[in-house]
């Protein structure tokens, strides 16, 4: 039996009991998942890829993530499986059993196979990013740019789509610039329905009312805390 497989299984049917256990205590939560509710940004594209029709949305329970999609579990503080990596190297972010964020970190060159970033040491370590082409999905899947503002060594950016999904978008230089000789852009996308989900509380407020007020960006660099 695949060991890697077995604890999966186990951890996601321990914490689907557990969640089980509590659907009196969340019931609005379980109302809105009985909804139709907003699809996880890329999902889409994702199924098309695959050849099927099935995404997963925002408030949707975390059991229903297939076990084939689950890349790798995660751990938020000293809780191990409400957040999985999927095989698409999208996070997505369950704490009360159902997902409320998602995160992907879109580089444009990742370490060959098999290699750690601490042992990329030259270019022929590297390989360009399949999922880099989702930057130029960015209008189409996030919602045009309303906000924008110079931050830390680069920049960030609110989004907000038709279905009402917010997306956080940060970009920071390529990691791998120095060893490539070329000037990247490493984009970081954290999309939720509420706010709070996405976090960075310094900063989040400020592009949601620039958002809401029309006025696009903020002279200067915002220093807010992650």
């Amino acid at each position: 039996m695949n060991t890697t497989s077995f604890w999966q299984k186990s951890v996601l049917c321990a914490v689907s009991a557990v969640f089980g256990l509590g659907l009196l205590t969340y019931s609005h939560v379980a109302a809105q998942a009985a909804e139709p509710t907003p699809v996880v940004p890329f999902e889409k594209l994702f199924a098309k890829e695959r050849g099927d029709s099935k995404v997963l949305r925002f408030n949707g329970f975390s059991g229903e993530i297939p076990n084939k999609r689950i890349k790798e579990l995660l751990r938020s503080g000293p809780i191990l499986g409400d957040r999985v990596l999927l095989s698409e190297d999208v996070a997505v972010y369950f704490p009360d059993g159902y997902i409320v964020q998602s995160r992907a970190q879109l580089p444009k060159y990742i370490p060959s196979p098999g290699l750690k970033p601490f042992q990329v040491l030259s270019r022929d370590n590297l390989v360009k990013n399949p999922r880099y082409k989702l930057v130029k999905e960015f209008d189409n899947v996030l919602g045009r740019e309303c906000a924008r503002v110079a931050y830390g060594s680069g920049f960030a950016s609110m989004r907000i789509n038709r279905g009402g999904v917010m997306s956080l978008i940060t970009e920071t230089p390529g990691l791998y610039d120095a060893v490539m000789d070329e000037h990247t852009t490493t984009y970081d996308v954290t999309s939720a329905v509420q706010p709070v989900f996405i976090g960075n509380k310094g900063l989040v407020p400020d592009l949601i009312r620039l958002c809401q007020t029309g006025t696009g960006k903020i002279a200067g660099t915002l220093t807010a805390q992650k």
